[in-house]
């Protein structure tokens, strides 16, 4: 009997890619502890003490519970996976339909004090690069249609995700945007931390290519409104030459729906993540957008408007009617 229920608890995993991936996570240590289940639990548990205690500080869980509270209003029926560095990870992954693995891995703004209290730049000066608000503009793409989508709270100038593993850790003078980043060096123990926290991400990453078939992979970002610089951009680089008629129609698309200038490469041609995923598995479909955060966001570059987001996100929906 027992032997039986074992084998049916491990066939149930084999045959579902979600279940999978969690045991892949929690065997190897990925992560940390999870938090894991459908969305209607984790909503409802959203307000618990052990929720509050769970994430690395008080001001990551607060913003993982207004996501969690957003997209629960949009979908009730998706499975969730959080740990408490601040990735989150949302499945809606549906067999036979096309589905994508949507990366918003510049959308957090989260800064660990000890790591803040290290660095020159004011909040308003980083709020002026961080990707504001892009997951609400992409993630219905995976929560409207199907697929996953891993979201990240940690601000790419704490550790960031898409720069090789040497670059992660921003240094002074190391993006063109950055003169002055440091007052005080971090020590080894805090960068050990946030490259531990690097390294998760890409096994995760690897897992979940593992463990599911994807139509796209989809690095999805926001580019401050520089001169010269197009209302949207792909980012074609590490593009398979493949589906490369399958991005000109979408651009061609985004053009009829009214954009001026959508471009490609113009300025980014695809990060780091693009590049790993290129060279790890040759023949999936990657791609990246850049969006001109004009089109979203008010005057001072600070706030995003409702009425963009929605734009946006709906027309960035209509491009991937390509089943």
């Amino acid at each position: 009997m027992l032997l039986q229920l074992a084998r049916s608890a491990i066939k149930k995993i084999e045959e579902d890619p979600y279940l999978n991936f969690v045991n892949e996570l929690k065997y190897y240590k990925v992560f940390g502890k999870l938090i894991h289940g459908p969305i209607s639990e984790i909503y409802r548990d959203r307000n618990t003490q052990y929720m509050k205690h769970f994430f690395e500080s008080l001001e990551l869980y607060e913003l993982i519970k207004k996501d969690i509270e957003w997209v629960y209003q949009r979908n009730k029926n998706i499975k969730v996976t959080i740990n408490k560095k601040g990735y989150v990870i949302y499945d809606n992954y549906k067999k036979n339909k096309f589905n994508a693995l949507l990366l918003t891995i510049h959308s957090g703004t989260w800064v660990p004090k000890d790591i803040a209290e290290r660095q020159v730049i004011s909040e308003r000066e980083r709020m002026l690069e961080e990707d504001i608000d892009i997951h609400k503009i992409y993630s219905p793409m995976v929560l409207d249609r199907a697929g996953i989508w891993i979201d990240n709270k940690l601000s790419r100038f704490a550790c960031d995700y898409n720069r090789s593993p040497e670059k992660a850790i921003y240094g002074n003078a190391s993006e063109d945007f950055l003169k002055n980043l440091w007052k005080k060096p971090i020590s080894t123990k805090q960068t050990n931390r946030l490259i531990s926290g690097y390294n998760d991400f890409y096994l995760a990453l690897t897992s979940l290519v593992n463990s599911y078939h994807f139509n796209v992979i989809f690095d999805a970002h926001s580019m401050k409104d520089a001169e010269n610089r197009a209302e949207l951009s792909f980012g074609t680089e590490f593009i398979p030459r493949f589906y490369m008629p399958v991005v000109r129609s979408m651009k061609a698309q985004l053009a009829k729906l009214g954009y001026k200038d959508v471009a490609f490469d113009k300025p980014f041609k695809g990060g780091y993540i693009l590049e790993w995923l290129s060279h790890k598995f040759p023949n999936i479909f990657i791609c990246s957008l850049e969006v001109n955060k004009k089109l979203y966001m008010d005057k001072s570059r600070t706030t995003s408007n409702p009425e963009g987001i929605n734009t946006l996100s709906k027309n960035i929906l209509q491009i991937f009617k390509i089943e």
